[in-house]
């Protein structure tokens, strides 16, 4: 006979695991240890990805790749963790691409402490941005690469704190790396400023159109 569903616990209802509990109680037991143990594994995940070996940010640490960037500094890193994080670097190590042959990508638009924030993001899910790995410099990168899970952390970093001084830029990121997040943040701010802002904005398109024409 089915048990029914009651707001307190009732005894010799029906049997779980050797027990007499109702269901009510079986479900939630269950539910705890399902908010429990989740988080618990988490951290413990966390604390081994981060110590299996040095981290990128160690001069000790050696990958199977290495990322140059304008200033000819390497940083190295494993293809399989970079892989897995971007389909821009798995297809360039999957095909016989010249990446793929020397183990070294060419990042002529980044310098090496915005890409050791890009590797040390793929192995640890952590990032610090500094006035050397801005944001802004992170997410050309994350789109650039379709990392996908930096550049929403990226576009939540640069929506916050967002005022009449930043706006035009993060309209402008938002505009040239497709962050729709971002683009929405400013667009409310915007809005909700309009008769502070309006001048400085068109202004900053004048520009813009004067700069590329």
């Amino acid at each position: 006979m089915a048990t029914e569903v009651v707001d307190v616990c009732i005894s010799n209802c029906t049997q779980y695991g050797g027990r007499f509990l109702c269901k009510l109680c079986v479900d939630r037991i269950v539910a705890l240890a399902l908010n429990k143990k989740p988080l618990h594994e988490l951290e413990n995940k966390v604390r081994f990805l981060q110590a299996y070996e040095p981290g990128p940010l160690s001069e000790s640490f050696r990958g199977d790749v290495s990322f140059v960037g304008c200033d000819l500094e390497p940083v190295f890193a494993h293809r399989f963790i970079m892989a897995g994080k971007s389909s821009v670097f798995r297809k360039m190590f999957d095909i016989d691409m010249k990446e793929k042959e020397s183990g070294t990508v060419q990042v002529d638009d980044a310098v090496a402490p915005v890409l050791r924030s890009v590797v040390n993001y793929c192995y640890t899910a952590d990032i610090l941005f500094t006035e050397e790995a801005p944001a802004e410099e992170v997410l050309k990168l994350a789109h650039k690469y379709d990392m996908n899970e930096l550049k929403a952390v990226c576009e939540s970093e640069l929506s916050r704190g967002i005022n009449n001084e930043n706006l035009c830029n993060r309209l402008r990121l938002a505009h040239i790396y497709d962050a729709k997040k971002l683009d929405a943040v400013a667009a409310r701010f915007f809005k909700e400023n309009f008769d502070d802002v309006y001048t400085r904005v068109v202004e900053s398109l004048l520009l813009g159109i004067r700069g590329s024409s």
